[in-house]
């Protein structure tokens, strides 16, 4: 998630409300690299590299 948001604390915020839509939607309560990748993608935030 750090090298996701490269240390910023409102786009990790962001990160993580999208994570809990995804999952809620999903109905899991397990975090996964894909609900990391899917909420990464909804939020235009970049490549991961």
């Amino acid at each position: 998630m750090v090298r996701i948001t490269r240390g910023n604390l409102r786009l990790a915020e962001r990160l993580l409300a999208q994570m809990r839509r995804i999952m809620d939607l999903n109905g899991t309560q397990i975090v996964s690299t894909d609900i990391v990748d899917a909420a990464r993608d909804r939020l235009v935030i970049g490549p991961g590299d």
